[in-house]
């Protein structure tokens, strides 16, 4: 019997079915994206500390990192909860008339848990799979653009103990969270659950001041959209704070890196400029004094226009640095090999190139703004599948609702604006929180950093950030148009429903 009302209810809401097992998928895919990483990024760390001969010790970047990777899987299991509330939400009526005819708790139970079996746990599991291979992928692009700052061949593997744990991981969020909506649908009323369903009133409250200005300032279609998503608020709370906590966190991390950019810049590359071209440091050379034989050698060499000794930046550091200008770029690095190749096999002593040491910044700079972008995107990419959820979740809903504005005199193209503000509106607002919260975090970095205003806004990423923004917008804008066409598709539809 479980069977054949399984095979029902996926024939008869194939658009629910196939959004749900899609949305466990991306949610395991960016899981398993996670992990994958993750267990990359200590292999690496581990394999450089043995480069080093150094004892693996945590640090405030390991704390970091480890923070960021428990909200980025604790939100990811919060979209698979959210995922599995939607859908039960939208059949909350279904299941309160099967209340009403007597199916317990303990049944109600198990049909969603063997329907969250069967939708989502391969979908899960596949996921899962994609998205540790997705990891490799990643982390291999990364290397390879960091290749020329590395001095040791790291290792990209994921042990099998990283995969049963994504599978485990991405298996018992999929039993859990198709258990706790069961849960929540005991604690309703059948009769409200049959004529209410599960969406909060929100006649209650006083409309507050943005609503008021949309009502009288942006046209009746904007009312009704911030209405809407007011009496959806409580199942959009996922999607609002994954998309504020991805703009933030690629605001943030971009506006950091620039600043780390242009600080570079200042202490480093321009401090520089004129002092050395190609530099010879010898560790703890400084007592000692200079060596004149490696002086003459230096200043011997074809292309170098002058030898110069010591650090005023570094004074304290007790090392002992040959400063070498040179009349060409070319030269540059000829004199840079030669030094390399001569002095190999002195330990302790370091030759460096002022622009091999740009090209390897900028290559450590392009893998950090790759990580950043993946980050953000999984981040947005939770609250968009949440987006995705509760508009093609709930399309029974909104169609009830769309028959009755029609029936008040709402058109089609008012509808279709509808939609296209409430799309507008779900970026807006955390957009604006997360814009807040970022000029505090600016203002903050630009003051403790050596950059000028000047320089860091003409330097700000603007278009960077304009481009995710807008494509976030976009995805969102999809979601809503692919529910339009389910909705609107049929116009005796919406007058049965309102019937």
């Amino acid at each position: 019997m479980l069977r054949a009302y399984l095979a029902s209810y996926i024939r008869h809401n194939r658009t629910s079915a196939i959004s749900l097992a899609a949305i466990s998928f991306i949610a395991s895919a960016l899981l398993g994206l996670v992990i994958g990483v993750s267990q990359m990024v200590v292999t690496d760390y581990l394999a450089r500390m043995d480069y080093l001969g150094q004892t693996p010790n945590i640090t405030g970047s390991t704390i970091a990192f480890g923070v960021v990777t428990a909200i980025a899987a604790v939100s990811l299991l919060l979209m698979l909860k959210s995922a599995f509330g939607v859908s039960m939400s939208a059949r909350i009526r279904q299941l309160g008339i099967l209340k009403s005819v007597g199916a317990n708790d303990a049944q109600i139970r198990h049909l969603l848990l063997a329907e969250g079996c069967t939708l989502s746990l391969p979908a899960a599991c596949l996921g899962v799979l994609t998205g540790m291979g997705l990891s490799l992928v990643l982390v291999a692009i990364i290397l390879a653009l960091t290749a020329e700052s590395r001095v040791y061949e790291p290792v990209i593997d994921l042990s099998p103990v990283t995969v049963l744990v994504g599978l485990f991981v991405a298996a018992a969020t999929i039993l859990l969270s198709a258990l706790l909506p069961a849960r929540r649908l005991g604690k309703i009323s059948v009769l409200r659950a049959i004529s209410e369903g599960d969406d909060e009133p929100a006649a209650g409250r006083r409309p507050g001041p943005l609503f008021r200005v949309l009502s009288k300032r942006m046209g009746i279609e904007s009312s009704i959209a911030f209405q809407s998503l007011r009496t959806r608020r409580h199942t959009m709370r996922t999607a609002n704070a994954s998309i504020a906590l991805a703009v933030l966190a690629f605001v943030t991390l971009m506006n950091v890196e620039t600043l780390s950019h242009l600080s570079t810049q200042v202490t480093y590359f321009e401090r520089y400029d004129s002092v050395w071209d190609v530099r010879v440091i010898v560790d703890d050379g400084a007592a000692d004094g200079a060596d004149e034989a490696l002086l003459g050698e230096l200043q011997s060499l074809d292309g170098v226009t002058s030898v110069t000794l010591g650090d005023a930046y570094k004074a304290d550091s007790g090392d002992l640095f040959y400063n070498i200008l040179v009349d060409s770029p070319a030269a540059e690095g000829r004199v840079a090999r030669t030094l390399e190749a001569q002095l190999a096999d002195d330990r302790g002593v370091e030759v460096l190139s002022l622009s091999e040491e740009a090209e390897r910044d900028a290559s450590a700079r392009a893998g950090l703004r790759l990580f950043v972008d993946v980050f953000a995107a999984v981040l947005a990419c939770i609250g968009i599948s949440d987006v995705f959820a509760s508009v093609l979740g709930r399309i029974p809903e909104r169609r009830r609702e769309v028959a009755q504005l029609l029936a008040a005199g709402i058109t089609r193209t008012q509808l279709q604006r509808t939609f296209t503000r409430e799309s507008v509106l779900i970026v807006a607002k955390p957009l604006a929180w997360a814009m807040a919260l970022n000029i505090v975090v600016a203002v903050l970095a630009v003051e403790a950093s050596p950059v000028t205003w000047g320089s860091f806004l003409t330097n700000m990423p603007i278009a960077h950030v304009a481009v995710f923004v807008l494509t976030c917008w976009l995805l969102v804008r999809l979601a809503y148009w692919l529910g339009e066409r389910q909705i609107l598709r049929d116009g005796a539809t919406l007058a049965v429903d309102l019937a």
